[in-house]
């Protein structure tokens, strides 16, 4: 079939971008519910961006219910971002290492009545999944399904009418916010990869992932959708291509399929060769730990700074990324290597 020509938006360079500089959304306002006979009470579940999502769709329901929570990384089961095995000391808190807080603090007064009275409901995985896509959907469809793109109101903020993607987009900026700290050593990291154009960012997982779902360990794939994208959206100049990964061979593989093409990437200073499996956190120290996140946000900026996307689908990065993108970001720089659904 013929290849459909695409723009990309206009890229100033990776310390303009919007996730390298301060939030222009305010936080969401956590305390401001109008009921207050229950809360939510959302655990962290599973790796950082599963559980950012989970957190994500968790609290648009929240306030669209106009109902307050609170984000336990203690229970009701232990978070195994955070758990460690002795001697090494539980990371607590987890989340707000890296991140300005989400939801009520545990000391607010109603957070503690909750838990003296008994007050709270407690959503799991698929009661989320569920009220959030109606069937057990993974969070993908066809492009050009019409759900997608319903529209959503959330009274408590105002918001009616509003598109669904928009919608995750905005609650995603007011929710999901990144430590000064954290957001300035990543993209000082981004910025000596010398991303001072447009370029094409890959999102290549293996690591427990490939356990899971025996993923083609060959990356072709991601090289013949980058062929496309270039001709495509670029030219028919291969820009940079900025690679993230778990699995750090990748890099020498790509580097193999494509000799005259520039790859860069974290892995290049870092030592990830077996790929992200997160039962061997429980061993990490808090060095180890700091030092992995580091990598792994710093690859969250860049791939949805990126001005084209490869990934693949069964990724909780790439769910997670879809809405990290740009409001103008346009569903053909977005591709999956695995079939031809994306996030909603």
């Amino acid at each position: 079939k013929k290849e459909k020509k695409g723009n990309v938006l206009a890229f100033d360079g990776i310390e303009n971008c919007e996730w390298c500089k301060a939030s222009e959304y305010p936080p969401l306002p956590y305390d401001k519910c109008k009921h207050k006979d229950f809360l939510f009470r959302f655990g962290v579940y599973g790796g950082l961006t599963n559980a950012l999502h989970f957190l994500l769709k968790g609290a648009v329901w929240a306030f669209e219910e106009d109902i307050c929570f609170f984000v336990d990384e203690r229970g009701p089961i232990q978070s195994r971002l955070a758990a460690r095995d002795p001697p090494q000391e539980n990371i607590d808190p987890f989340l707000e290492r890296y991140f300005e807080p989400i939801g009520l603090p545990r000391n607010h007064k109603m957070v503690q009545k909750a838990f003296n009275q008994h007050l709270f409901a407690e959503p799991g995985y698929h009661q989320i999944q569920y009220h959030e896509y109606g069937k057990f959907s993974g969070g993908i469809l066809p492009r050009n399904d019409p759900i997608r793109h319903k529209k959503r109101d959330i009274e408590s903020l105002y918001s009616y009418g509003k598109d669904n993607i928009w919608t995750k987009k905005w609650m995603l900026r007011r929710l999901f916010r990144i430590l000064p700290k954290m957001r300035d050593t990543a993209c000082t990291r981004l910025k000596n990869h010398g991303l001072n154009e447009k370029y094409i960012a890959m999102s290549i997982r293996r690591g427990d992932k490939a356990l899971e779902f025996e993923l083609a360990s060959s990356l072709q794939p991601y090289i013949d959708k980058a062929e496309i994208a270039i001709r495509t959206h670029f030219g028919g100049t291969p820009p940079k291509i900025f690679v993230a990964s778990d699995d750090c061979s990748v890099m020498q593989e790509v580097r193999d399929l494509r000799p005259t093409w520039t790859f860069v990437g974290e892995c290049d200073n870092a030592s990830e060769d077996n790929g992200f499996v997160i039962a061997e956190t429980k061993h990490w120290s808090v060095e180890q730990t700091d030092k992995h996140y580091e990598k792994f946000i710093t690859e969250m900026i860049a791939l949805a700074s990126a001005s084209y996307f490869i990934g693949i689908s069964n990724t909780n990065v790439a769910l997670f990324v879809y809405f990290m993108r740009h409001f103008d970001a346009t569903d053909d720089t977005w591709i999956f290597v695995d079939g031809d659904k994306i996030p909603h």
